[in-house]
Order: structure tokens, then sequence, then C-alpha cells
């Protein structure tokens, strides 16, 4: 499930919120070794078809389509679609490919189960992956929701991208600021530092491009993925860090100024924001986003 900490804590802090991979060309279905039949193009909504066998006790990840991408690594933002079966008699019990659009979640962290979290590092982007994955790994003898207790569980998962803040290089640096504005030390792919100085807080927001990013273009229609630091004011102390955990997925217009400061921008790009405390109190902050790119808020 996507996770929402960044927009979360925000608000805490001040109270001036506004409210991938190639697609496979043979569409003919594959079958590994566990038995189970899973569709190839991955444009389309996969199809799953599951012997009528015991399932296996271990986990088993097979490849059914690999991607030319990068290969994830523990801690990256995954972007997937993906569909999940029951062995048991093959029911579909969830599927990305019914809501607006991809599912973004952090990967080798535990934020999701064990099954998915082994198996799904170190696969490149724009595969199409099918994992078993047994009751241990995924929702034990308790089960959730529409899964029973001690059900084997299918996924065919499609990673659309992955997204790592270290992974950013290169990128312009702003050479005409105004001056006064807090310093922000560190390159891109790297967590910056901030140091207010003697700058009284912002009476309003504002939005600066400290270094125009070369990635891909920022497409204005969809959410941004982002890593951040922010500083008080009010303490001179940093009081949020997405830094040492995944990125985050927040929408552009979900902070005063982004959308504008990220109009015609590219994916690696810098921005800092001043946020004033709200009317109803908060705290000012000063806040660096590094921009990774963007997520698709619909198909």
């Amino acid at each position: 499930m996507p996770r929402a900490r960044l927009l979360a804590l925000l608000p805490a802090l001040l109270l001036v919120l506004v409210g991938c991979g190639s697609a496979g060309a043979d569409t003919e279905p594959t079958t590994g070794a566990s038995g189970v039949s899973v569709s190839t193009d991955t444009a389309t909504k996969p199809e799953i078809t599951v012997p009528d066998t015991d399932p296996p006790d271990e986990l088993v990840v097979e490849t059914v389509v690999e991607g030319d991408g990068a290969p994830v690594s523990d801690g990256d933002l995954l972007v997937v679609d993906y569909v999940g079966v029951l062995w048991d008699g093959g029911d579909e019990f969830d599927s990305s490919w019914e809501r607006e659009g991809p599912s973004t979640f952090p990967i080798g962290t535990g934020g999701v189960i064990d099954g998915w979290d082994q198996g799904l590092v170190g696969q490149t982007v724009g595969s199409r992956v099918l994992l078993v994955v047994p009751p241990d790994l995924g929702y034990g003898e308790q089960g959730s929701g529409d899964i029973p207790g001690g059900a084997t569980l299918v996924f065919a998962v499609d990673i659309r991208d992955a997204f790592n803040p270290t992974a950013v290089e290169g990128g312009t640096a702003a050479t005409d600021l105004p001056p006064g504005l807090p310093t922000v030390e560190g390159e891109p792919g790297t967590e910056p530092t901030i140091t207010l100085g003697d700058a009284p807080a912002p009476t309003e927001p504002e939005a600066y491009v400290l270094v125009s990013g070369e990635g891909d273009a920022l497409p204005a229609d969809e959410a941004l993925v982002v890593a951040a630091v922010a500083t008080s004011y009010d303490t001179g102390e940093e009081v949020l860090s997405t830094w040492g955990a995944a990125p985050e997925v927040i929408p552009p217009d979900s902070l005063p100024g982004l959308a504008d400061a990220v109009a015609g921008q590219n994916a690696g790009t810098r921005v800092l924001l001043l946020l004033p405390a709200g009317p109803e109190g908060g705290q000012a902050v000063a806040l660096v986003l590094d921009v990774l790119g963007t997520v698709p808020s619909g198909r």
C-alpha cells in the first residue's frame, strides 16, 4: 500500500497545506517450474492460471519477462502493477489494475509482506515477476481480508519504476537566487543540510529551484516522488527527513509553490520551499525536496 508519511507529518509542523518499462512483445503465456502460467504482455493485466497440485512450501520467484531497467535495491520506492490470486482455486483477491493507477511502496524494509521483500529486490525495472508466496511469508495462519488463513498466494508483479534518492547525479545549480535565503549544502544524490542563518521566518510561502535536474521531464498531471528534509525556524533543528528511508509520493499542489516551481523541470530537480506557520499555529519551516520523478495518477 502507498505511504503518505511526509503529508501525514507536515500538518503538525505547519498549517498552510492545501488540502515505465517496456511492454512484452510476446503475448503468449509462459509456464515456469512452479506450474503457474502467466501471460507476458506487460501492458495488459496479467492472466494467471494455477495448477491443480499442492502448493510449494518455499518462496518461488520466476522472471516471466525480464526488464532492461535498473535493478531494485533495498529501500527503493517501487512503482508496480500486480494481480494476486489464491493458489487454492485461483480466485483473485487483489489487483492494482482495478484502481486508478499503479501502487507504490518501499521495498526491502518490512513495509510489505516478506515474500515481496525477498522476491522483488534484485529484479529489474520493466520486469514481470511471478511470486508464489507460502503462508509464513504472506499473511500466516490469520489471513487478511479476502485472504484466508494458511493461504499460499500467487502474484504477477509488473515493476514499472524504482526510485532511490542516492541515484540522482548532476544538475545545474541556480545562479540567480536572492540574498538572505537559508544555506543548503550537499550535492544531488546526498542528503541536504539546511542552515537558516539570520533571516526571519517567512510570512508568505516562497519557492526556489536550487538545482535543475537532468532526468526525464516532470509531467504536470502526475504525483511527485520526493526525498525531503525540513528545518524549523523556531528551533533551527531538523524536524523531518525521509533520507534513510524510501522516498514519498505527494501531489504537486500539496505544498504551496511546489507545482509552479517544478513546472517545466526534470527529474533530479532540488527545490527549496519556505513555508510560514499557519494562522492557527504550527511551525514555519524551510523544506528541501529532491524531486526524483513522477508516478502516474491514472491509466
